[in-house]
């Protein structure tokens, strides 16, 4: 794959920061599967404020724990 491939699946920072605040969500990232995975970073690329991505990390934790 060449660089532009893989920078399109590159974590946000605001995703990362997020998820390391918050250990369960950060686990169920882990077990997600690759499609899975791509889904919550596009979803993150669209946030635009820090309570949107918060929302996301939520989603995470109490969906998939």
């Amino acid at each position: 794959m060449d660089a532009k491939a893989d920078s399109r699946y590159d974590m946000p920072m605001g995703l990362s920061f997020q998820l390391g605040l918050n250990q369960k969500a950060l686990e169920a990232y882990a077990k997600l599967d690759e499609e899975e995975k791509r889904q919550v970073v596009e979803a993150a690329r669209n946030v635009t404020t820090k309570s949107e991505m918060r929302q996301i990390v939520a989603g995470l934790e109490q969906n998939f724990c």
